[in-house]
Formats: C-alpha cells, sequence, structure tokens
C-alpha cells in the first residue's frame, strides 16, 4: 500500500493572507516574496502566470488596488476577490478539505503521492510525476461531500491517479 500525503501548505498560507486583509492588516512585502517562492506555487505557475504575476496580484489585493494584467492573472485576481468577499461561506469547504480521510484512495494506488490542494488557475486536478495539484478555487462542499466542476472530489483524485 502507498501513501497519500496532503498538502495544505500553499492554502493554509492564503487562509492567512485572505484574513489578514479582511481585518484589515497589511501583509508585508517580504511574506508576498516568501509566499511565491513556496515550492508549492511552483506547480501553478507557466508562461501565462509566474511568481511575479502572483506577487502583483497579491500586491493589489494588499495595496486594495485595481489589477490590470493578463487573462490568467486577472481570473486569479477575481477568484482572490470572490474568495474575500464570500470567506465565510469558504470556511466550511476548507473544514471540510482538512478532514479529508484518503485512506481508501491509498489502498488503490501503487506509489506514494502528494496531493497539494492550492488556489490556482487550472480549474482542475492535474498530475505532475506523483504529486496531484488541486485547484481550491473549483473545490466546493457540497450535502454530497467535496467536488470540484460538479464530479465527487476523491472520484476525480482516483481517477487522475490512473
Amino acid at each position: 500500500m502507498a501513501s497519500i500525503k496532503t498538502n495544505l501548505n500553499g492554502l493554509e498560507i492564503m487562509l492567512f493572507f485572505w484574513n489578514s486583509i479582511r481585518s484589515k492588516e497589511k501583509v508585508n512585502e517580504s511574506f508576498l516574496n516568501d509566499l511565491c517562492s513556496m515550492r508549492e506555487f511552483s506547480y501553478i505557475y507557466n508562461v501565462d502566470f509566474n511568481n511575479e504575476s502572483l506577487r502583483r496580484v497579491l500586491s493589489a489585493l494588499n495595496n486594495k488596488e485595481p489589477f490590470s494584467g493578463n487573462k490568467v492573472e486577472r481570473k486569479f485576481y477575481s477568484n482572490n476577490l470572490m474568495t474575500l468577499e464570500y470567506i465565510d461561506d469558504v470556511q466550511p469547504t476548507i473544514d471540510a478539505i482538512k478532514k479529508l480521510n484518503l485512506d481508501k484512495l491509498a489502498e488503490e494506488t501503487k506509489e506514494d503521492v502528494e496531493i497539494i490542494i492550492i488556489p490556482g488557475i487550472s480549474g482542475s486536478v492535474e498530475k505532475h510525476d506523483n504529486i496531484l495539484l488541486v485547484d481550491f478555487f473549483k473545490v466546493k462542499n457540497t450535502e454530497n461531500g467535496l467536488t470540484i466542476s460538479g464530479e465527487n472530489l476523491e472520484d476525480v483524485l482516483k481517477t487522475s491517479l490512473k
């Protein structure tokens, strides 16, 4: 049986950031730079969205400034604004993610897997070697459990592991 590790570091640091903004506190630039250099965020970077994109978006949110950038950057900015506006509605989803039990999934997989749940840009689950990257912005907590893009999260993870 393989092991499955759920990595919530990126989600936790963003939750701290969102709560700081909501309580009208500003975070310093070195915090933003450290956040942007986290390994967990490196998996969302691509040609259209890199660590500077993330820093610019977070800085605009931190300073309550309008943001202009490419389509992917603007979408990430918009998703963060939505999360900030509805943080109380998002918290039950975060709580459900923290309680996610993937033991059954671990029994069915042959290799060790790390599942990173992070506010991302893909809108889905992406596989990077032995890592599954879950875009938090698309995860919803429903009466039937956690879903991503309308499908059961555990089923999507299971399919992604194949």
